[in-house]
């Protein structure tokens, strides 16, 4: 399960130039919060540079560690 968290344009939590998954509610993609350049202010940007204005949630992507497949403790 994705857990969500509802986009703050003013929250300073997010961590920058790290990859996360982004939705505007209607498609899921890859994105990384960074200042802007063109606007004051940070907001989402894909892989080139290209700019996510209607970003509503976003996420951590929480991939397995390798050390934890087909081991068990």
């Amino acid at each position: 399960m994705i857990d969500w968290i509802e986009y703050d344009r003013h929250s300073r939590d997010i961590e920058s130039h790290v990859e996360h998954l982004v939705t505007d509610g209607n498609r899921v993609l890859i994105a990384q919060h960074a200042k802007r350049i063109d606007a004051n202010g940070y907001g989402w940007f894909i892989n080139g540079g290209y700019s996510l204005r209607q970003v509503t949630h976003w996420a951590k992507i929480n991939l397995p560690r390798e050390d934890t497949h087909g081991t068990s403790k």
